[in-house]
């Protein structure tokens, strides 16, 4: 339904006034078959029965107004709807004249009426249509008392009232179609508006991305490229590229832009590729392919990332790491050189055994400290390489607790056995890794897991916690972990032991994630004391 409001937009104005034309057309085709009518004596019988030189003049006089109507139209000397309006007005009154000449309201001429009430709310919305059919059923009505009193015949003031009725129907048929096209225009303009936001963001946010965005169909014709693809493969925007003999300029090829990306992405449709690829030229990327079901067929979505700054990035964060660790070993190394120096320049001066049997011993402990440090670097510094094997832990633990019982007699360590060894805690993992990160986790218990009679007591539990993991709990029963401690228990360095070099749990959690597992802290129990220990669990791969 075409209509106008207050504040239309361009279209809906357009609209307008293309169904405003639409409807002069049938206005003028209708005034040439009444002046045909009246001319030739032909046509329905009843079109001037009552009054032929009145219709006759009626429908020269129609014809003239529908040719003033296109006139007006094509200079917009008037805005829509007061044309509209004179237009409805213009259509009753002559539709009544031709009733009053053609004996009443019947047969063709209702018809035509009915047609022009409908055209004026098509035109002009509800309201006005509704106002158009009272104004035409007061004139119909008043026609037919008009001629009754004139011509002192009845009339037909049946058919005048079944006509008022019918011309009230269609107006408010109208208005109903009209509130429901109405609602469907709001809900298609909501709906609009936010697929139209949703694009927009989408767009803004790929423009915006630092990865390179193509999508390409198969051909090699890129539909879409944003900024950082530009950038990265060097090519053109379209409105850069001249056109040839005028015509616009054709899409964006690949093959034209980066010969070698297109040979890539050829070799990706035909499965030759199913990962990625890297190219040098004209900067450093790394290419990407996925496929994409589109309504338009199928198309390639390429994401190249930008490797240059990657590995600047890397670099940065190397040289970090490196200025961190340079300063940790610097401060680490300090004190015990510091100390040597100072024994070895007091065994220099010194001329007594005693002082010597004291001296001697601090800078053997010393350098035993910087070895230490020297080692745990070089283990940090090598590459893990892993042989998983299949462990029985059960069996793995009793050796374990084998080798390091005398040791643990001799520091007060007591060690819990499990009520119940569970018979499925079966682990895929390197052998030695295991001892290795079994005896940094058993060694920082028995630094820091002390409990308050200086005593430690200590737990190893193996569990099926998953069908496919396993988890090995390594429990103290010491003060725990504080806030500082938690989120710094791994990190290289740091330690709260006067001759721990905070090595230990990095190294463990490194090789358990060589071996597909994760190394990680949590507190034991709680109590009304407050913590009551510190867990390190380990988690594993399950062996099948």
């Amino acid at each position: 339904m075409i209509q106008t409001r207050p504040n239309t937009r361009s279209g809906s104005e357009a609209d307008n006034w293309r169904g405003i034309r639409l409807v002069n057309a049938y206005r003028v085709f209708l005034a040439f078959a009444l002046v045909a009518a009246s001319i030739s004596g032909r046509g329905p019988q009843v079109f001037g029965q009552q009054d032929p030189y009145l219709f006759g003049f009626v429908a020269w006089g129609y014809l003239v107004l529908a040719m003033g109507f296109e006139f007006l139209l094509e200079l917009h000397v008037l805005p829509f709807r007061p044309q509209a309006h004179l237009h409805a007005l213009g259509d009753i009154i002559v539709l009544v004249l031709v009733m009053h000449a053609s004996g009443g309201p019947g047969g063709g001429i209702a018809l035509l009426m009915i047609i022009a009430v409908g055209l004026s709310a098509v035109l002009l919305g509800a309201t006005a249509a509704m106002g158009y059919a009272a104004l035409a059923s007061i004139m119909v009505l008043g026609e037919t008392m008009v001629s009754s009193l004139v011509d002192h015949e009845e009339r037909q003031f049946a058919a005048a009232g079944f006509l008022g009725f019918a011309l009230f129907v269609v107006a408010i048929l109208v208005a109903t179609f009209e509130q429901r096209v109405q609602r469907i225009e709001r809900l298609t303009q909501r709906k609009e508006k936010e697929i139209n936001y949703l694009s927009t963001l989408a767009v803004q946010i790929i423009e915006r991305s630092p990865n390179g965005i193509l999508i390409s169909d198969p051909t090699g014709q890129v539909d879409y490229i944003n900024t950082a693809a530009r950038q990265l493969l060097a090519a053109r925007r379209r409105s850069d590229v001249r056109s040839v003999e005028g015509k616009p300029p054709s899409k964006l090829r690949l093959r034209d832009t980066h010969p070698a990306l297109a040979n890539a992405l050829q070799d990706w449709y035909d499965g030759r590729i199913t990962e990625h690829i890297e190219c040098d030229e004209p900067h450093r990327f790394r290419a990407e392919f996925h496929a994409l079901q589109t309504e338009l067929g199928q198309r390639a979505l390429v994401v190249l990332v930008d490797l240059s700054a990657e590995d600047a990035r890397v670099q940065q964060n190397k040289l970090a790491s490196l200025g961190r660790l340079t300063a940790s070993i610097a401060h680490e190394v300090r004190n015990p050189l510091s100390s040597i120096r100072q024994a070895s320049e007091l065994l220099a001066d010194s001329t007594s055994e005693e002082e010597r049997a004291e001296l001697i011993p601090i800078i053997i402990r010393h350098s035993a400290r910087i070895n230490t440090l020297v080692e745990g670097v070089l283990d940090v510094a090598r590459r893990p390489q892993v042989q998983p094997t299949r462990i029985d832990f059960t069996q793995w633990l009793a050796e374990f607790v084998e080798l390091h019982r005398l040791d643990w007699e001799a520091n007060s360590v007591v060690w819990q056995a499990p009520a119940k060894a569970d018979t499925a805690c079966a682990l895929t993992f390197d052998n030695s890794h295991l001892w290795q990160i079994m005896d940094n986790l058993v060694t920082n218990a028995m630094r820091h897991g002390r409990s308050a009679d200086g005593v430690t007591y200590l737990s190893i539990t193996c569990q099926l916690i998953e069908p496919d993991t396993v988890a090995i709990r390594v429990c103290d029963r010491g003060p725990g972990l504080s806030d500082t401690a938690a989120h710094s228990l791994f990190e290289p360095f740091f330690t709260t032991h006067v001759e721990g070099v905070g090595l230990g749990l990095y190294v463990s959690r490194e090789l358990a994630l060589s071996n597909g597992a994760q190394l990680y802290a949590e507190a034991a129990g709680n109590d009304a004391a407050g913590s009551t220990g510190t867990c390190f669990v380990l988690r594993c791969p399950r062996a099948v």
